[in-house]
């Protein structure tokens, strides 16, 4: 089992459309393995690089403070936080 501090999840919006949760991953932090269930929209709050490991290593992953990106149901991953900071990030999900 792991040894680094744990995401947490804030859900601040669930309705009939959308499930919006702020993520904090703290510095040295993961998600832990997870596969989500529906389709999501990532906004990092700050600029940042997370290492997302699919199952095939970590990989880095640069990210710009407002920019958007999108991701389909269904890859199981793990994500990382290597920094020394703190890192924000809103996931919107579709229902």
């Amino acid at each position: 089992m792991s040894e680094r501090p744990v995401l947490q999840i804030t859900q601040q919006i669930d309705n009939e459309r959308t499930c919006v949760n702020h993520l904090l991953f703290p510095a040295g932090g993961e998600s832990q393995w997870h596969r989500h269930e529906r389709d999501y929209v990532i906004v990092p709050m700050q600029n940042c690089v997370l290492h997302i490991d699919t199952g095939e290593g970590p990989r880095a992953v640069e990210m710009r403070a407002g920019e958007c990106y999108y991701r389909p149901v269904g890859v199981e991953h793990n994500v990382l936080n290597n920094s020394d900071e703190d890192i924000v990030l809103i996931e919107v999900e579709m229902k």
